[in-house]
């Protein structure tokens, strides 16, 4: 009995701090409310010490049967995860990896820290129960550095990286867990106090913590440079179009300009003729003949509103009813180039999205207050079509970050909704708060 509650206890300290940490670089992915995920975290505590409990009753040679309490406890744990926050498989294996492998170091430090300062056993107290203290403190030591790595760098990759670099930096905290599995493995089954095996141990484990932190650095920086690169060629690709538009509206005019000659010639010999008539009619057939301007501007900023003019003519070429009610001045409060990256890549996932699909539509707007500016797009999806992971919306997310806003993308059923919130900058340079 006092095993069972020892090895429940133990379960308990050593493993429920890195439950909440795995939770923190997911919190803006939630489902559910916190209320509700402090209840799952309360429900799993309750089971992985149940179940340790059992097991020791319930089981004889029951450290022969601890690897297959740990899978069931982590099917567990994955399934509620997936629950309480909108997240991939890939992303969620990646963090509880990193959550492992720190952990079964700090684990290891305790237990080698336990066989070298007490080779025995303390004055009084089981080396069973001091070796879950030891782990506890270790734990409390570490959490503070790892809550702000996990809210500042892990949450960042998260969030720009795709999954095939998301998988990438898998490789080797998975090759050095399965390393240490296999110690703990050995050590359940015949326990071990040869310390140069212990230190091994421990040496595979930091290796391991430190190669991927490494790794998820540069692919960081390899994820910053493909969105400055991004960047600089919407900034090209808008300065191509802008100066497509110039060309032709000066084509445009010399055109008009030879045209007139003929015009007012025609004219003077009307009002030579005292033709009034003759002159009206004419005027009128050359009033019917100008091309119509049947594209609008869509808002006030000249820089957004050519490229939605691109995008939306698309849009209505493919039959998609457009609503789109936009008040986006010129001065607006974000740089332009933050701007074209937001307005761009929304709308183009947008047509992309709805080309193609029956009933398609884009329904839009845009309100722009004293703080902030707030864009919404709703718009129907085909079935050829559908919103991803892509580089646009990581590119959205890193321009709405800059301007401390907020981004959301969410679909529901045969609709996809945007939401971006980007807060103005002062004209002192800081920001509203």
């Amino acid at each position: 009995m006092n095993t069972a509650i020892q090895l429940a206890a133990r379960y308990i300290l050593s493993e429920v701090p890195w439950y909440f940490l795995a939770c923190v670089p997911f919190l803006k992915q939630r489902r559910v409310s916190r209320t509700v995920i402090g209840l799952m975290a309360a429900f799993m505590i309750a089971f992985r010490a149940a179940s340790a409990f059992v097991l020791v009753l319930a089981v004889p040679n029951w450290l022969n049967y601890t690897a297959y309490a740990y899978l069931l406890n982590y099917l567990l744990l994955i399934t509620l995860f997936i629950r309480a926050f909108r997240v991939s498989a890939v992303r969620l294996f990646y963090v509880f990896l990193l959550m492992y492998s720190i952990s079964t170091c700090i684990n290891q430090i305790a237990y080698g820290s336990l066989f070298y300062l007490f080779p025995y056993k303390a004055a009084g107290v089981p080396r069973f129960t001091l070796l879950t203290v030891m782990q506890f403190a270790g734990s409390l030591i570490v959490m503070p550095f790892l809550y702000r790595f996990c809210k500042g760098s892990l949450q960042t990759a998260l969030e720009q990286l795709d999954k095939k670099s998301i998988l990438l930096l898998c490789v080797t905290p998975l090759t050095f867990a399965v390393i240490a599995l296999a110690f703990v493995a050995y050590g359940d089954t015949k326990p071990v106090e040869d310390l140069s095996l212990n230190l091994l141990y421990l040496l595979v484990s930091l290796a391991g913590i430190i190669s991927y932190f490494f790794n998820l650095k540069m692919l960081l920086n390899s994820a910053e440079r493909l969105n400055k690169e991004h960047e600089l060629e919407t900034r090209l690709a808008l300065q191509a179009k802008d100066y497509e538009n110039l060309t032709q509206s000066i084509e445009a005019a010399r055109a008009a300009r030879h045209d007139l000659r003929h015009h007012l010639g025609a004219m003077r010999d009307f009002a030579g003729r005292n033709d009034t008539a003759g002159m009206l009619q004419y005027l009128d057939e050359y009033s019917a003949s100008l091309p119509g301007d049947d594209v609008p501007d869509w808002c006030e900023n000249r820089t957004v509103n050519a490229l939605l003019k691109h995008y939306l003519a698309i849009a209505a070429g493919a039959g998609v009813h457009l609503d789109v009610k936009l008040d986006l001045p010129m001065g607006a409060g974000v740089p332009d180039t933050d701007l074209c990256v937001v307005f761009g890549n929304i709308f183009e996932n947008a047509v992309n999205a709805a080309a193609g699909g029956e009933d398609a539509f884009i329904r839009a707007r845009c309100v722009t207050g004293g703080d902030d500016i707030v864009l919404t797009v709703e718009n129907s999806i085909g079935s050829a079509a559908s919103h991803g992971e892509g580089l646009g919306l990581r590119n959205v997310e890193a321009a709405v970050k800059k301007s401390s806003g907020t981004a959301r993308f969410e679909k529901k059923g045969s609709v996809y909704t945007s939401k971006v919130i980007l807060r103005k900058v002062q004209q002192s340079g800081g920001r509203r708060r």
